[in-house]
């Protein structure tokens, strides 16, 4: 088959690409001009079923390759004041809905979209209110693909409004349309300011860590993991489900994580708490099921353990 990845150049985009090329699939890389990590696609440009394509989201109907899925990742504004932008995030929304069209166009079978856990919009500060300060995660509902969804901001919103509208798009057109719930993503070539790469770098040094307090429930799914279940999405009969939640198999507290952390590094760092402000969106706090995943053959090869080794090159 033949896969156009959009935000190839990204952390997720540029896994995903080896992913599919691994696994014998034709992948059209599409990518800014000026698209940061662009670079981790060099190594693929000899492989005969491989192809980047310089193009804007916002002139993706001049497109001229044909494909067989989409898989879409392609997104502005994540950054702090982005995700508060209406403006960009409408604009997101409406590359979307053109590539959906698109999808048509080239009869592409299928489109996935990287949704979020932020369109749960649940936060430890909801969770304090409802369970008092010194709640046991085991007490707490788990987020279903159909459980409420309140999202705090504009990006969550904008997601969680793209999941309905593709998918009433997608069913006019004849598209099967795939809304993927993506949670906490990591493994190397994430972004160096990350919990999991910052911790990762002092435990190795030796060198004393400063975070927050860490009393959120967490789930951290490896990048080789998340690929494994997007590729399923990709291929699998869905029998008329579409909303996904990817995400690792354990919901943790994220103190758990980061103790978790030094002891398979045997690390003699100290971790240090700080009281740190909360985002304008609040602490989110993450408690996903993912018993439809499982129900088309996901599993976890590495998870969060199997993760740090290799983001650590560890020997065993």
């Amino acid at each position: 088959m033949r896969i156009l990845i959009t935000g190839a150049a990204s952390f997720l985009g540029s896994h995903l690409v080896e992913y599919f090329l691994d696994r014998g699939d034709d992948v059209l890389a599409l990518v800014r001009e000026n698209a940061r990590g662009r670079e981790r696609l060099s190594k693929y440009e000899e492989k005969p079923n491989f192809k980047t394509i310089v193009l804007d989201m916002m002139d993706i109907e001049g497109l001229e390759e044909d494909f067989d899925i989409c898989i879409h990742l392609a997104w502005g504004g994540i950054g702090k004041a982005g995700r508060m932008d209406r403006a960009i995030q409408s604009e997101n929304i409406e590359a979307a809905k053109i590539l959906m069209k698109l999808c048509k166009e080239k009869n592409a079978k299928r489109m996935l979209f990287a949704g979020s856990q932020a369109e749960y919009g649940q936060t430890l500060e909801d969770i304090q209110k409802r369970y008092g300060e010194n709640f046991d995660i085991k007490d707490i509902d788990m987020q279903y693909e159909d459980s409420p969804t309140f999202p705090k901001s504009e990006y969550g919103k904008a997601k969680l409004e793209l999941k309905r509208e593709l998918k009433t798009l997608g069913d006019k057109l004849g598209i099967e349309y795939v809304h993927m719930r993506i949670f906490s993503v990591f493994g190397k070539g994430d972004h160096e300011t990350s919990l999991i790469s910052s911790c990762i770098n002092n435990f190795m040094k030796n060198k004393d860590v400063y975070i927050g307090e860490c009393k959120q429930a967490w789930n951290y799914i490896y990048i080789k993991d998340l690929c494994q279940a997007v590729y399923l999405l990709s291929k699998k009969d869905l029998e008329s489900k579409y909303v996904f939640n990817i995400a690792g198999e354990n919901n943790r507290v994220l103190m758990d994580y980061v103790n978790n952390m030094k002891d398979i590094l045997k690390s003699k760092s100290s971790i240090i708490v700080e009281k740190r402000e909360a985002a304008s969106e609040g602490t989110p706090f993450l408690n996903p099921d993912i018993s439809k995943l499982k129900e088309i053959g996901f599993k976890e090869v590495y998870g969060f353990e199997g993760g740090i080794i290799e983001m650590c090159d560890i020997k065993a």
